[in-house]
């Protein structure tokens, strides 16, 4: 049941992580900076999280998947021409 639990929790964020990567790319579009972006990410949903569940916990054991999801949207934002990559 955590896995299911855990599918519904990604797909009920992806909305929320579509823009979030569209609004970090849009703010610095220089390539080679994923690093950077995915950590400015983490960093945007780890504080909300804390904030709402008063703790880091579960959003620990909620990143990696996270962090995956945020992968398959790159490579597909990439792929596509989605991203244009600065001159």
């Amino acid at each position: 049941m955590q896995v299911l639990h855990t599918l519904k929790l990604i797909l009920s964020l992806l909305p929320l992580i579509l823009e979030a990567v569209r609004a970090i790319e849009a703010a610095l579009p220089e390539g080679g900076q994923g690093a950077a972006k995915l950590a400015l990410l983490r960093q945007t949903i780890e504080a909300a999280a804390s904030t709402v569940t008063g703790g880091i916990g579960a959003f620990e054991q909620l990143w990696p998947a996270i962090e995956r999801t945020v992968a398959a949207v790159v490579t597909l934002y990439n792929s596509t021409g989605a991203f244009k990559t600065a001159p």
